[in-house]
């Protein structure tokens, strides 16, 4: 187990909330803005998004339907904010740079979606994420880190895709790298909130696979609270197992192992309310 590799689809202390804004949220997309730049420590402005958002938002009449505007919003949003696809980057890393993955860009496109009022749906599998969005003249799919065929309108080339991602299978981009399967199938819908959570997750995979133990879990314990997910649970077997096998001084072990012990408790203790509460 030492040296494992963990891969997800969506490659995920204090933390500082550092996106700031010209003006007191108001708005479901400020809202969201601010909790997703919360996930990291790095610095963002959301500034000239939500300039981008207001062009948008005059430019948005002046198209025949809501699809012609989606595809619009989709190119520009992609040219002007997804520029380097970077497996382990952070939503204010999109923002501030550019950089992008699966999860993030998805999760900037659903704030967009949210604020524009398209009913859509955000689609979680194994290792991949991705958006159905309902118009007025058929479905259409968006596939964040495609920019050239990510905007999907073919009946049969959206089920051919959909077909793909439910296969759950990793794709190999580095040879050299020991990718772990999870022992389940998802396919499910998400939330807003929820996807702050794989937000989080994906900050301590991050931190796993640099073998930073205190951040992982701390990551762990954040996206616990936002998202119950098999995910999680075997995500958090994977570092105890990682805990037992390393060569960590024994006291520090023991701390870290009992970090984890309450995270899963705690998330155990949130399913039993949950269950006890339902009718």
């Amino acid at each position: 187990m030492k040296g494992l590799v963990l891969i997800f689809f969506l490659p995920i202390l204090a933390l500082a909330q550092d996106v700031t804004f010209t003006s007191q949220p108001t708005s479901s997309l400020h809202h969201y803005l601010e909790l997703y730049s919360t996930t990291d420590e790095q610095i963002a402005t959301a500034d000239e998004l939500l300039a981008f958002v207001d062009k948008l938002s005059v430019k948005k009449n002046g198209f025949k339907t809501d699809k012609a505007f989606l595809n619009h919003l989709f190119t520009k949003t992609h040219q002007r904010f997804l520029r380097n696809y970077k497996e382990y980057s952070s939503f204010n890393e999109l923002l501030d740079k550019g950089y992008y993955n699966c999860l993030t860009g998805t999760a900037l496109y659903a704030i967009l979606l949210d604020h524009f009022e398209f009913p859509y749906r955000i689609i979680e599998t194994n290792y991949h994420i991705f958006l159905m969005v309902e118009t007025s003249v058929g479905d259409v799919l968006l596939e964040t880190t495609d920019p050239a065929t990510g905007f999907t309108d073919s009946k049969s080339e959206i089920e051919k895709r959909i077909h793909v991602y439910r296969r759950n299978e990793i794709e190999k981009a580095n040879t050299d790298k020991r990718y772990y399967h999870f022992s389940f199938d998802l396919y499910n819908d998400v939330n807003l909130d929820e996807m702050l959570g794989l937000l989080y997750y994906n900050q301590a995979i991050k931190a796993y696979n640099n073998h930073q133990w205190v951040n992982s879990i701390a990551y762990l314990e954040k996206a616990s609270l936002q998202y119950r997910s098999p995910r999680l649970e075997e995500f958090s077997r994977i570092i105890l197992l990682s805990l037992a096998e390393s060569k960590l001084d024994p006291s520090l072990k023991e701390n870290y192992i009992r970090k984890v012990q309450t995270v899963r408790k705690h998330k155990l203790d949130t399913q039993a309310n949950a269950t006890a509460g339902s009718f």
